[in-house]
Parts: structure tokens; sequence; C-alpha cells
């Protein structure tokens, strides 16, 4: 239902910016002499709940525009809002492009406006078509057309089936299009490089996974996964994606470990799989938004309910129904479940689906899998600081929490999701120190590097004397480590103290408790050996000695999210008394079992099973339609 209301003051909303298309002013056909200069607001059902616009006319135009929309989701709608804004100002009517993956917001935002100008006495044309509701049928439906989505509806679709994509954006592949490599043991190109001296296998891997999760993961899914992935990788070779067998391993931590990262990065993956997939008819439904899953009269899914762009109803009936979301990383108050409130507020949240997906699930019955993040690194908040990210938070130096201690190993940094994990148990956030020596070497531009080793080897092009990659920094010019240093302390992440007791002030720390940190982490280095925790010697470089000193404050980063439904090894979505659910299969990052309490640190285990799982859901669902 529209309400209207005049306000006497105009609500500003400041949110990101999230990329879109603006258009010129159009011909105004809007004007009437009955304009009434003042502020309006009117509300319109959105995708969550209401959205308000409220409008500022002043001498007979829009001079100012503000966007509400609490119940938006905040990585989705709610980012949208300030390109929206523009969109209106520049159009001043509700004739605006909107913005792509964000299609109910958008179009709440278009209604909104015409309320909101028909009541200044504009004259306002009927411009919001909405299209005629439709009803279809098929096999299969895959709901989320991402990298797990893509694979179920190929997959299902070469077993026979007829099937239809539903995608909330307008974009194949989703974060798949960012993802880099994928875990698998026993592939063709493992063979070639390795023969008969792979120096590990599925038994070795299998109980690797259940080690790390204490034995408390799904042991069937596991093994699924860890025997099923080679065989993605050969299907997708089949499918000419030309994956291939990392040079060494991404991270430091796993130098000494079977190559098992199999790279799909600068494969054009999805332009190939797109090829297939309409070689098979799959037809695929863009800037659509699944809003309910339908079941029947014995609790068996049966089809999903959606609302396309033009505001329509599509009711896709079908026998099988995939659900391959995403996750939850777009979903305040499930992300705020997974990490607690206030480390929620304190970690950089890097975004991601609204968990829409799962909460369709859980109303037809699915029981709540462990909800997790994917703790994956430490950065500033302030963005596009190279000093922070290559050097400050990404280096074995003198970490403490807020009470100016060490609480970790340096050598952790070896492994992205191993230190991001550690500074999450400090509530998400710890600081680095380093002082004058160190940044005089790491500012030292006649050295090939700075010695500062980074997480992942290629990361930054850097080559040794061989024209090889090196897992080392090259030096900072002094003038960029200073500027940036001058935006840390601008955010309040970084500030460039004289003395140890300015720098337990910054931290908020005792700075007695800091001087005897700062001291028995000086001895560790000097010795090579930390008695405390145990640092790998090669990890003990750097003293925190001379003055000044340089603090930057570091927060958890969570690339996304994991988990929210149990499934069998086929797919098959459960109940909390673990009977499946009839025609609904979840894959990808929508299931628990995999990682428990923590993201696992085996390399591309993130895609890995999403390619698997969602080419092994689509086969079984296509089974289950016959």
């Amino acid at each position: 239902m529209k309400k209207s209301t005049k306000m006497l003051s105009c609500l500003l909303v400041s949110l990101l910016m999230l990329s879109g298309c603006t258009q010129t002013p159009a011909d105004n056909n809007n004007q009437s002499t009955d304009i009434k200069d003042g502020t309006y607001t009117a509300s319109e059902k959105g995708y969550g709940g209401d959205v308000t616009v409220t409008l500022t006319v002043s001498s007979g135009t829009i001079s100012d525009v503000a966007i509400e929309g609490a119940d938006e989701t905040k990585t989705i709608g709610q980012a949208a809002m300030p390109e929206l804004i523009e969109q209106v100002k520049a159009a001043q009517s509700s004739e605006i492009d909107g913005v792509s993956g964000a299609t109910m917001t958008s179009n709440a935002v278009k209604s909104a406006v015409d309320a909101a100008m028909s009541e200044a006495g504009f004259t306002v044309d009927a411009n919001t078509v909405i299209g005629e509701d439709q009803t279809l049928t098929t096999d299969v439906v895959v709901i989320g057309m991402g990298a797990s989505g893509s694979m179920a509806a190929l997959s299902a679709a070469e077993a026979g089936a007829n099937v239809i994509g539903i995608e909330m954006t307008s974009t194949l592949g989703g974060m798949g299009n960012a993802a880099q490599g994928m875990f698998a043991i026993g592939t063709t190109l493992q063979e070639e490089r390795y023969g008969d001296d792979l120096g590990s296998d599925e038994e070795y891997w299998f109980n690797h996974y259940l080690e790390l999760s204490n034995y408390l993961g799904n042991g069937q899914l596991i093994r699924t996964f860890v025997s099923e992935a080679k065989n993605t990788v050969e299907y997708l070779l089949d499918h000419d994606i030309n994956v291939y067998l990392s040079k060494t391993a991404q991270q430091i931590a796993h130098f000494d470990d079977t190559i098992i990262y199999h790279r799909w990065g600068n494969t054009q993956p999805f332009v190939h799989l797109q090829e297939y997939l309409d070689q098979y008819n799959v037809d695929i439904h863009y800037n659509t938004t699944a809003t309910k899953l339908l079941v029947n009269e014995n609790n068996e899914v049966v089809g999903v309910e959606c609302r396309n762009e033009d505001g329509s109803k599509l009711i896709v009936n079908a026998k099988s129904v995939i659900v391959a979301t995403g996750g939850f990383a777009g979903n305040e108050a499930m992300m705020k479940e997974a990490l607690g409130e206030e480390i929620y507020e304190t970690v950089s949240v890097m975004g991601g689906s609204d968990g829409s997906g799962l909460e369709m699930m859980y109303e037809v019955g699915a029981g709540k899998g462990e909800l997790l993040s994917m703790n994956h690194g430490v950065g500033p908040k302030s963005q596009d600081v190279q000093v922070a990210d290559q050097l400050t938070l990404n280096s074995p130096v003198l970490w403490v929490n807020n009470l100016g201690q060490r609480f970790m190993a340096a050598s952790l940094l070896k492994d992205t999701v191993d230190y991001s994990s550690a500074v999450l148990a400090q509530g998400g956030f710890a600081y680095t120190i380093v002082d004058q020596k160190t940044v005089d070497q790491w500012t030292d531009m006649s050295q090939a590097n700075t010695g500062s080793w980074v997480h992942y080897w290629d990361r930054f092009g850097i080559t040794d004397e061989n024209g090889d990659p090196t897992i080392y920094h090259a030096p900072v010019d002094k003038e960029t480590f200073l500027a940036d240093f001058e935006v840390l302390t601008n955010t309040g992440d970084g500030k460039i103290v004289n003395t140890l007791e300015e720098a337990a002030a910054f931290i908020g720390c005792d700075a007695e408790t800091l001087k005897a940190t700062v001291a028995a982490y000086n001895q560790a280095v000097n010795d090579k050996y930390d008695p405390e925790f145990y640092t790998d010697e090669d990890s003990l470089i750097w003293t925190c000695e001379t003055g000044p000193y340089y603090i930057t404050k570091g927060y958890n980063a969570v690339l996304g999210s994991l988990g929210g439904v149990d499934v069998t090894n086929e797919m098959q979505v459960v109940t909390e008394h673990n009977e499946i659910i009839k025609g609904l299969y979840s894959t990808g990052n929508n299931v628990s079992g995999l990682s428990v309490a923590a993201y696992v640190n085996v390399e591309g285990t993130g895609l890995g099973f999403a390619l698997t799982s969602g080419r092994l859901a689509g086969a079984s669902a296509a089974e289950y339609a016959k």
C-alpha cells in the first residue's frame, strides 16, 4: 500500500555508493501550474520492507532527494540508494534506470517518487508498467546462478532435465567471477606434474579436513567433496575452461604441501559455461528474485514463487528445486548471529548475498546449520592504504591486542585464514607496532625487496633475478609511506608516536604492560626463539626498539559467509531431525558441515566446494525429477 505524507524537513541518507547508470534530465513532462514548493514523502514496498522517498521541491523543481529503507539488504538495496538519489535528481522524475541487482528497491523508489511528485502538484505520467504474471513448468529450477548454481543448472541439463534458472542480478557467475581457484586431489594435471610422486592422496585430505573440524564436520559430505573435486576439474576441462595447476601454493604456510590449488582465474569460465547453458536450452530469468518456495500437501518442494523486474509474479512449478543463493554475508542480522553483535560492528564485511535463500528453506522446514564467517586477512578500514595492505598488517612484526599483549605467533601470517581467526578472537581487531629502523629498511629504495614476505606469492607480480615469483615485497618509497600514515592518522586507524607511553595511550592499554611486551618480543627476535608463542625462526625478523613508532590498527576481514543448512552427500536438504526434504537441494556457501567453527585453511575450498556441490546437486535433482 502506498502512503504519502507531507513533511517539514527532508531526510538525508549517506551510504556506500554503488555503480549504476544515471540519465540526463529528459524533457520535463511533469510540469504543472499547481506545483507547490515544500517537502513531500511517500513510501512503497521494497524487498525487505517500506522504502521511503523524500523530495524537496524548490521553484518548481526537485532540489533534493532522500531515500530510506532500513529493512532493505544493507549491501544491495541500501547500498544502491545513493545512486538512486542521483538518478532521480538528474531525471527530475521517476524515469530512471535503477541499479542492477537492486531491482525491487529501484522499483519501490520509482513508485514512491511518483506518489511524492503527485502530492507536490506535478503531473505524473503513468509510466510504471507491471508485466503479466506468468506460470512455467520445468523439471529442475535453480535459484541463484553464481558459480554453484551455474554448475548445477548445466549438470542437470546434461542429465536430461529441462532447467530454469532464477538470478536476481543481471550477471551470470556471481562471486565466482572474482574467484581464482579450487581444491582438488588426484587430477590429471597433478599426474602430469608429479607422476607417481604426488605426495598426498584422498585419504590424507579427508582426514585433514576432519581434523580441522575437530571431527565435528559432516563426514559423508567431506568424503564426497574430497573424492569428487578431481572430477569437477576434469568436467571444467571438458567444457573448455582452461583450468591449470598453480606453480606453487598460494600462501607460504603451504609451500611444502602437495599443490592442490587449480586455478581458473583469467580463463573466462562463465563465457564458456554460458555457451553450454545456451546449448542445453537452460532458460535463465535475470533480474528476478525468488521470494517463496512452494510445497505440496506432502511437504515436498515443488517450485518457487518469484518477482520479476517489472513487478510481475513468476511461478515456476518444478519437480526439483536447487537453492544456490550464496550464503548470507549481506544479511546484517544473520552476520551478527555468526560473529556476535559487538564483533560485527568492528570487522570489515566485504558483502555478499542477503540470506533470502536460507530463509526460504527454513520456512519449509529446513534445519538451521552452523552459521560461520569466512575470515580472510586483516586490513585497515581506510581504503587503498598501500603501507597497511602490504607491510604493517601483512608482516611478522609485533602484534598486540587492546591490552597491549601479544596473542599469536607471527608465523601465523603465513596463512590469511589462520592469523585473521586469531585477530577475530581478540574482538575483531589488533595493532601492529614497528620502529623507525624497520621503516627505514622498508623504504630503502636501493634494495630489491624489503625482506617482508607476502601471503600470496604472486600477489604483486614481483620476481627474483631468475624471473621467478618471489614472496617478498618491493620497497615502498618514504613519501608514500608517510602519506599513507597521514591517512591512517586522520581515520583514527594509525599514528606515529615518539614513545611507548604514547603508543599505549593510542591503543588504550597500560603503558607498563606494553613496555614489558615489547621487551620480551625484542628478546625473542634477538634470540631467534620465542618461548611465549613459539614463532618460527624465519618470522622473528624485526625488533621494535627505536622511536618513532608506527602503529596500525587492523580489522578482521570477512570475505563472506558459510553455512545455513545441512545436506546429505547428494546435496538434499534435511530437517533439524535429519530427515530429507524431498525435492529440495542446496549447494555452495549455503551448506554447513565442511568448515566448523572457522573457515578451513585448505586452499581453494570455497570455490572447489561451490563447483563440486553444484555439479552433484544438478545430477541428483535431475535424477529425482525423472
